[in-house]
């Protein structure tokens, strides 16, 4: 099943081709391909996407996202009236309210725009906010600068580096000057279906707490296609949420798309590589059956040490390697969300959890004088994980906040001083951040607590050269 979901997929991209745009007024360059027939996408980018997906309906060409400005959303829409040969659009549906997925609405004002309630009031705080969103984008893009001239330019991790600083350049320049706050005008609560003649789309409120409370899955059966916004991301089943957590409502919401899951062959998220509907089938199962197997164990009244053995990955999980994740890093998660879903079921709160929301919601200082209140909290009010920080900070790391990842990295150090891993973790954002003594230190103290960490021992041939 997982094959044929794979090779149909290759065959769809096989058929379409790959055609390239021409960047001007310096709009970054964009590609696009063929799906079917009837859905086109559209991004730029080569490792991080700026992307959207249109889809040509008997009623009507409906667009999912509008990316991340004004300009480039313009750009998009000569492309796809090119490609179908039509201008009559009909509908705009925004998965969720972040910037990068609705900038660009005003290029589509003449259709109906549609997004979750809660969608709407986000957009209006973004645009009231907007001068001091551009400030801080052009400072983050300044950091990346610095730190892609560190970087080997024929990197993964350096290209898509790149694509994130072309991206949001042009978007702190371009929202500046031309940015209309356009907002959705026909929402929904909990699911609405599209009529669209010869297609239909379903759109399914997904819970709170997986990473904006108004994201939202859209799923096109008769193209086989599942639209998941931010929601999933390739070769991770990490649960990640923030809080509140409502893993009944996510399991709901993931069996009414996969009633019939032939329909989902194809998962398309905005910004990564595309997944297979076997690869969400499996994280469904898998919520499932956390959700089963610790209610059961809560009954039992059982330690935090007997759940890792009872519902270790090897006893419970193996089917998970059908999504073909490496299973190191299958076991890793699973331990990861083993821990986060028990403390969460006992009424423990996850202090990677409390700073990831406090970070998002305050910034980073804000969330360093939290830290300092949970310490000071009551026994089993918060529980610290090594394995969750450093999960948080390398995602920070990952997104380019680095001045937040190297905090986050300096409390884990803090909390677990004899971990030759955290001084690892730790001395690698040093080096992405240029501050190459103390990633010398810290790599040093790594190599003294584990002296086969082999890791250390290269990047310090690297930096002490």
């Amino acid at each position: 099943m997982h094959k044929y979901g794979t090779i149909l997929l290759l065959i769809a991209f096989c058929l379409a081709g790959i055609a390239h745009g021409s960047g001007n007024n310096g709009i970054p360059e964009i590609t696009y391909e063929r799906y079917s027939d009837r859905v086109l996408i559209v991004k730029t980018g080569e490792q991080y996407f700026d992307k959207i997906v249109a889809i040509a309906a008997k009623k009507g060409i409906v667009v999912i996202d509008t990316g991340i400005a004004p300009s480039l959303a313009a750009e998009y829409r000569k492309i796809i009236e090119r490609e179908f040969g039509r201008k009559d659009f009909a509908y705009i549906i925004n998965t969720h309210y972040h910037y990068d997925h609705s900038n660009g609405n005003q290029a589509f004002a003449d259709a109906k725009i549609i997004g979750h309630e809660r969608s709407v009031e986000g957009m209006k705080e973004y645009a009231n906010d907007i001068k001091n969103i551009i400030a801080r984008g052009r400072d983050r893009v300044a950091q990346w600068k610095d730190q892609y001239k560190t970087m080997e330019p024929a990197s993964e991790q350096a290209k898509r580096l790149l694509d994130t600083i072309t991206s949001y350049d042009f978007m702190c320049d371009d929202v500046e000057k031309n940015f209309i706050s356009t907002p959705p005008t026909i929402t929904f609560n909990d699911r609405m279906k599209l009529n669209l003649g010869d297609i239909t789309l379903d759109l399914v409120y997904f819970g709170e707490g997986r990473h904006t409370g108004d994201d939202i899955l859209i799923h096109c059966p008769e193209e086989k296609i599942l639209f998941t916004g931010d929601l999933f991301y390739y070769a991770s089943i990490i649960i990640s949420p923030r809080l509140p957590f409502d893993a009944e409502r996510w399991i709901s919401s993931l069996n009414y798309v996969l009633q019939d899951p032939s329909t989902v062959k194809y998962v398309s998220d905005m910004h990564n590589k595309p997944m297979t509907g076997t690869f969400i089938t499996l994280f469904r199962d898998y919520l499932v059956d956390m959700q089963k197997n610790l209610a059961e164990a809560k009954k039992q009244n059982l330690l935090f040490d007997e759940v890792q053995k009872q519902f270790a990955y090897d006893k419970k999980f193996t089917y998970l390697e059908k999504s073909e994740i490496p299973i190191e890093q299958l076991k890793q998660q699973h331990e990861v969300n083993l821990r986060f879903m028990w403390y969460h079921l006992k009424g423990v709160q996850s202090a990677a959890t409390q700073l990831d929301n406090e970070i998002t919601a305050s910034g980073i200082t804000a969330a360093l004088k939290k830290f300092k209140q949970m310490r000071s909290a009551p026994p089993d009010t918060f529980y610290y994980d090594e394995r969750e920080l450093n999960l948080l900070a390398y995602r920070l790391l990952g997104a380019n906040q680095i001045s937040e990842a190297l905090e986050v990295f300096k409390i884990n150090v803090e909390l677990y001083p004899q971990s030759w891993n955290v001084y690892d973790s730790l001395a690698e954002a040093y080096m992405k951040n240029d501050q190459n003594d103390l990633a010398i230190k810290n790599y040093r103290k790594s190599l003294e607590l584990n002296p086969d960490n082999t890791n250390a021992v290269n990047y310090l041939k690297q930096l002490e050269k």
